[in-house]
């Protein structure tokens, strides 16, 4: 495995020779299995704005949340999900727009805990004057197989590694470059050179409009980028190692699971021979 790429923001790793089953192993757990943070549950207590309650709700809910690392799921929690303070933070939201028309942000938000927007600047709703809105809103980890609201990336894709071959039919007529929607394909120094690999998107369009058929497009299946585009509510790097933490771990339950099977297959087999 090779770092590509990171920042606050992305993650490029390249996979070589890994089977694209594991690869995408990983990739399904980062969207759907890891526990995050997100608003679930509203108690509107004055809504005067022109947004309908339900559509108030449905945006906080989509606000990305950071913290909540010692949150207890609710599945697992002693109140048996109905909330308490070990697997749920109150976030609350007061604001009344006086005499100007008032945007209202992210940021408005109050936390009683350590569970808070990832940005202050996600817009809410717009009051015209006079208009308030008063809620309560309780915030539970939870997965993204139940809801988007708790997917912790915006983009989690597995891509092969493009091949472009040119061969010595082409005679630089640079039809390709201008077809090429990713731009990348170039004449320089009486060459066609391929300026970024990773761009294509195997469009194939370059193997189609050149005349001399000097362009072959394909990609190979034996080396992998895997990107992640974290939300915020944890790092690329910790989602990455979550998930790795949860396919071991599953591994593990997996193994137990045969081995008592085996020992019950065993213990049959014994009772039949006596």
């Amino acid at each position: 495995m090779e770092l590509e790429f990171s920042s606050d923001t992305q993650l490029h790793l390249i996979f070589k020779g890994a089977d694209l089953a594991f690869v995408n192993a990983i990739r399904r757990i980062i969207m759907a299995d890891l526990l995050i943070p997100a608003i679930d549950r509203i108690y509107i207590f004055e809504n005067t704005s022109i947004l309908h309650d339900e559509i108030l709700a449905h945006r906080l809910s989509m606000i990305p949340l950071k913290g909540g690392e010692d949150l207890v799921p609710p599945d697992k929690c002693n109140c048996g999900g109905k909330g308490c303070s070990q697997c749920e933070v109150i976030l609350s939201l007061e604001v009344e727009a006086n005499e100007n028309f008032t945007t209202v942000y992210s940021g408005k938000l109050k936390s009683e805990g350590y569970v808070y927007p990832v940005s202050d600047n996600i817009p809410i709703v717009k009051l015209n004057a006079g208009q308030k809105i008063s809620l309560e809103a309780h915030a539970r980890l939870g997965k993204g197989r139940d809801h988007a609201k708790w997917q912790p990336v915006s983009v989690c894709v597995i891509k092969y590694q493009p091949v472009i071959l040119i061969n010595e039919k082409c005679d630089l007529c640079g039809i390709c470059v201008e077809r090429c929607p990713e731009k990348i394909l170039e004449v320089k120094d009486n060459k066609l050179i391929i300026t970024s690999i990773w761009k294509c998107s195997l469009c194939k369009i370059c193997e189609e409009v050149c005349p001399n058929s000097a362009i072959n497009v394909s990609y190979n299946d034996n080396i992998l980028r895997l990107t992640i585009e974290s939300i915020g509510s944890r790092s690329n790097e910790e989602l990455l190692l979550m998930a790795c933490e949860y396919l071991i771990n599953k591994c593990k339950e997996l193994k137990e699971s045969i081995n008592s099977t085996i020992e019950v297959m065993n213990y049959g087999k014994e009772n039949i021979t006596n």
